[in-house]
Protein backbone atom coordinates (compact mmCIF):
# COMPACT_ATOMS: atom_id res chain seq x y z
CA UNK A 1 0.00 0.00 0.00
CA UNK A 2 1.53 3.56 -1.02
CA UNK A 3 2.03 5.96 1.77
CA UNK A 4 0.11 9.25 1.85
CA UNK A 5 1.83 12.37 3.12
CA UNK A 6 -0.21 15.02 4.65
CA UNK A 7 1.42 17.90 5.07
CA UNK A 8 0.58 19.40 8.80
CA UNK A 9 3.06 22.67 9.10
CA UNK A 10 4.33 24.05 5.80
CA UNK A 11 6.79 26.16 7.50
CA UNK A 12 8.77 22.81 8.89
CA UNK A 13 8.20 21.00 5.74
CA UNK A 14 10.07 23.52 3.74
CA UNK A 15 12.73 23.96 6.57
CA UNK A 16 12.81 20.02 6.53
CA UNK A 17 13.37 20.16 2.56
CA UNK A 18 16.00 22.54 2.52
CA UNK A 19 18.36 20.81 5.26
CA UNK A 20 17.81 17.83 3.00
CA UNK A 21 18.99 19.36 0.13
CA UNK A 22 21.86 20.97 2.26
CA UNK A 23 23.15 17.32 3.53
CA UNK A 24 22.98 15.96 -0.10
CA UNK A 25 24.89 18.89 -0.86
CA UNK A 26 27.57 18.14 1.38
CA UNK A 27 27.36 14.48 1.12
CA UNK A 28 28.14 15.03 -2.82
CA UNK A 29 30.94 17.86 -2.31
CA UNK A 30 32.67 15.69 0.18
CA UNK A 31 32.47 12.66 -2.77
CA UNK A 32 33.89 15.69 -5.24
CA UNK A 33 36.70 16.14 -2.37
CA UNK A 34 37.49 12.30 -2.19
CA UNK A 35 37.77 11.96 -5.96
CA UNK A 36 39.96 15.13 -5.81
CA UNK A 37 42.36 13.53 -3.59
CA UNK A 38 42.58 10.35 -5.63
CA UNK A 39 43.66 12.27 -8.57
CA UNK A 40 46.35 14.44 -6.48
CA UNK A 41 47.72 11.36 -4.74
CA UNK A 42 47.59 9.53 -8.21
CA UNK A 43 49.35 12.46 -9.85
CA UNK A 44 51.91 12.55 -6.94
CA UNK A 45 52.78 8.84 -7.29
CA UNK A 46 53.22 8.97 -10.78
CA UNK A 47 55.62 12.07 -10.70
CA UNK A 48 57.84 11.21 -8.05
CA UNK A 49 59.03 8.33 -10.14
CA UNK A 50 60.55 10.47 -12.94
CA UNK A 51 63.81 11.49 -13.20
CA UNK A 52 64.75 14.70 -11.28
CA UNK A 53 63.98 18.14 -12.99
CA UNK A 54 67.55 20.04 -12.92
CA UNK A 55 67.32 23.91 -13.91
CA UNK A 56 66.83 23.87 -17.48
CA UNK A 57 63.65 22.11 -17.29
CA UNK A 58 62.48 24.61 -14.19
CA UNK A 59 62.53 27.21 -16.95
CA UNK A 60 60.68 25.61 -19.45
CA UNK A 61 58.19 23.19 -17.86
CA UNK A 62 55.11 24.80 -17.14
CA UNK A 63 52.97 22.35 -14.92
CA UNK A 64 55.86 21.05 -12.36
CA UNK A 65 54.28 20.28 -9.29
CA UNK A 66 55.28 16.79 -7.81
CA UNK A 67 57.95 16.62 -10.21
CA UNK A 68 62.08 16.11 -7.90
CA UNK A 69 64.25 18.30 -8.79
CA UNK A 70 68.17 18.95 -7.77
CA UNK A 71 69.28 21.75 -8.21
CA UNK A 72 73.13 23.70 -7.71
CA UNK A 73 73.32 26.76 -6.05
CA UNK A 74 73.46 28.56 -2.73
CA UNK A 75 71.44 29.65 0.58
CA UNK A 76 70.44 33.49 1.13
CA UNK A 77 70.89 32.63 4.86
CA UNK A 78 70.52 36.06 5.54
CA UNK A 79 66.69 36.18 4.47
CA UNK A 80 65.68 32.54 5.93
CA UNK A 81 61.78 31.99 7.13
CA UNK A 82 59.60 31.05 10.12
CA UNK A 83 56.23 30.19 9.02
CA UNK A 84 54.33 30.20 12.60
CA UNK A 85 52.04 27.97 13.89
CA UNK A 86 52.83 24.58 12.85
CA UNK A 87 52.58 20.76 14.19
CA UNK A 88 55.18 17.75 13.52
CA UNK A 89 54.06 15.00 15.32
CA UNK A 90 52.44 16.63 18.20
CA UNK A 91 55.34 19.33 18.55
CA UNK A 92 54.53 22.83 17.98
CA UNK A 93 57.19 25.13 16.50
CA UNK A 94 57.67 26.69 12.53
CA UNK A 95 58.30 25.44 9.44
CA UNK A 96 61.60 27.07 8.14
CA UNK A 97 62.01 28.29 3.90
CA UNK A 98 65.31 29.58 3.33
CA UNK A 99 65.53 32.01 -0.31
CA UNK A 100 68.23 29.51 -2.40
CA UNK A 101 69.73 31.12 -5.49
CA UNK A 102 69.89 28.13 -8.06
CA UNK A 103 72.59 27.99 -10.66
CA UNK A 104 70.65 28.64 -14.51
CA UNK A 105 67.11 29.94 -12.92
CA UNK A 106 67.30 33.56 -12.64
CA UNK A 107 64.78 33.78 -9.47
CA UNK A 108 65.47 32.69 -5.98
CA UNK A 109 63.59 29.49 -5.07
CA UNK A 110 62.05 28.99 -1.59
CA UNK A 111 63.39 25.95 -0.05
CA UNK A 112 61.27 23.88 2.33
CA UNK A 113 63.76 22.88 5.25
CA UNK A 114 61.03 21.29 7.33
CA UNK A 115 60.60 21.52 11.37
CA UNK A 116 61.91 23.25 14.19
CA UNK A 117 60.28 23.00 17.30
CA UNK A 118 59.37 26.67 19.50
CA UNK A 119 62.15 27.08 22.31
CA UNK A 120 61.00 28.12 25.89
CA UNK A 121 58.97 31.21 24.66
CA UNK A 122 57.79 33.32 21.29
CA UNK A 123 60.47 36.21 22.25
CA UNK A 124 63.27 33.83 21.17
CA UNK A 125 63.07 31.95 17.92
CA UNK A 126 64.87 29.13 17.34
CA UNK A 127 68.40 29.09 16.19
CA UNK A 128 68.78 28.17 12.24
CA UNK A 129 71.71 26.40 10.68
CA UNK A 130 73.05 28.07 8.16
CA UNK A 131 74.30 25.86 4.87
CA UNK A 132 77.43 27.41 3.51
CA UNK A 133 78.97 27.65 -0.06
CA UNK A 134 77.89 25.70 -3.66
CA UNK A 135 75.79 22.96 -2.66
CA UNK A 136 74.17 20.75 -4.33
CA UNK A 137 69.95 20.12 -2.97
CA UNK A 138 67.34 17.24 -3.69
CA UNK A 139 63.57 18.23 -3.43
CA UNK A 140 60.14 17.79 -4.01
CA UNK A 141 58.53 20.81 -6.51
CA UNK A 142 55.83 21.96 -4.98
CA UNK A 143 52.98 25.04 -4.95
CA UNK A 144 53.49 27.40 -1.89
CA UNK A 145 51.47 26.54 1.31
CA UNK A 146 47.25 27.68 1.25
CA UNK A 147 46.43 30.16 3.24
CA UNK A 148 43.31 32.23 4.55
CA UNK A 149 44.18 35.86 5.49
CA UNK A 150 42.86 36.85 8.93
CA UNK A 151 45.48 39.74 9.59
CA UNK A 152 49.12 40.90 8.27
CA UNK A 153 51.59 38.49 7.20
CA UNK A 154 54.25 39.23 10.02
CA UNK A 155 54.18 40.97 13.29
CA UNK A 156 55.61 43.88 12.44
CA UNK A 157 56.05 46.59 9.86
CA UNK A 158 59.49 46.41 9.71
CA UNK A 159 60.96 42.75 8.70
CA UNK A 160 63.76 41.24 10.94
CA UNK A 161 65.64 38.30 10.06
CA UNK A 162 64.59 35.15 10.43
CA UNK A 163 61.36 36.75 9.75
CA UNK A 164 58.72 34.88 11.73
CA UNK A 165 55.19 34.83 9.29
CA UNK A 166 51.67 33.59 9.41
CA UNK A 167 51.33 32.80 5.99
CA UNK A 168 53.17 32.43 3.00
CA UNK A 169 52.21 35.50 0.12
CA UNK A 170 54.91 35.60 -2.50
CA UNK A 171 54.47 38.87 -3.51
CA UNK A 172 54.58 40.56 -0.12
CA UNK A 173 57.81 38.45 -0.04
CA UNK A 174 59.33 39.60 -3.23
CA UNK A 175 58.56 43.27 -2.34
CA UNK A 176 60.75 42.18 1.10
CA UNK A 177 63.36 40.36 -0.80
CA UNK A 178 63.73 43.26 -3.89
CA UNK A 179 63.25 40.86 -6.19
CA UNK A 180 60.46 38.39 -7.90
CA UNK A 181 60.44 34.84 -6.30
CA UNK A 182 60.33 31.14 -8.34
CA UNK A 183 56.17 30.42 -8.27
CA UNK A 184 56.86 27.09 -6.73
CA UNK A 185 58.86 25.82 -3.44
CA UNK A 186 61.49 23.16 -3.33
CA UNK A 187 60.32 20.99 0.08
CA UNK A 188 63.83 19.29 0.62
CA UNK A 189 64.29 15.55 0.95
CA UNK A 190 64.19 14.15 4.34
CA UNK A 191 67.66 12.50 3.50
CA UNK A 192 69.43 16.23 2.58
CA UNK A 193 72.31 17.73 4.92
CA UNK A 194 70.11 21.03 4.95
CA UNK A 195 67.12 19.70 5.94
CA UNK A 196 65.21 19.52 9.33
CA UNK A 197 62.21 17.55 9.78
CA UNK A 198 60.77 16.85 7.34
CA UNK A 199 58.04 14.74 5.42
CA UNK A 200 56.97 14.53 1.63
CA UNK A 201 53.30 14.82 2.62
CA UNK A 202 50.76 16.19 -0.01
CA UNK A 203 47.37 15.56 2.14
CA UNK A 204 46.31 16.60 5.18
CA UNK A 205 43.02 14.16 5.03
CA UNK A 206 42.91 11.27 2.53
CA UNK A 207 40.09 10.23 0.13
CA UNK A 208 38.46 7.51 2.81
CA UNK A 209 37.52 10.42 4.77
CA UNK A 210 35.92 12.71 2.91
CA UNK A 211 33.78 9.86 2.09
CA UNK A 212 33.36 8.74 5.55
CA UNK A 213 31.94 12.45 6.08
CA UNK A 214 29.83 11.78 2.82
CA UNK A 215 28.20 8.87 4.27
CA UNK A 216 27.21 10.88 7.15
CA UNK A 217 25.88 13.30 5.67
CA UNK A 218 23.91 11.15 2.98
CA UNK A 219 22.89 9.33 6.57
CA UNK A 220 21.27 12.56 8.50
CA UNK A 221 19.37 13.32 4.96
CA UNK A 222 18.12 9.57 5.15
CA UNK A 223 16.86 10.26 9.04
CA UNK A 224 15.80 13.56 8.31
CA UNK A 225 13.80 12.43 5.28
CA UNK A 226 12.62 9.13 7.71
CA UNK A 227 11.08 11.66 10.17
CA UNK A 228 9.51 13.90 7.80
CA UNK A 229 7.47 10.66 6.52
CA UNK A 230 6.74 9.28 9.48
CA UNK A 231 5.30 12.81 10.94
CA UNK A 232 3.67 13.39 8.18
CA UNK A 233 2.10 10.54 7.32
CA UNK A 234 -2.04 10.09 6.88
CA UNK A 235 -3.10 8.08 9.57
CA UNK A 236 -6.54 8.10 8.13
CA UNK A 237 -5.36 6.16 5.25
CA UNK A 238 -7.28 2.38 4.68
Amino acid sequence: MPIRIKIKNWKLALLAFVFFCLFCSLGTWQLSRANQKKILLKSFHERTLHAPFLAAHLNTAQDLRFYRTQLTGSFDNAHSILLDNKIFHGKVGYEVFTPFKADGIATPILIDRGFVPMGTNRKTLPPLTRIHGHVTLTGLINQPPAYVALGSMMESTTPVWPLRIEYINMDTLSTLLNQPLFPYIVTLAPTDAAAYAIEWQIVTMGPEKHQGYAVQWFALALTLLILFVALNRDRGQT
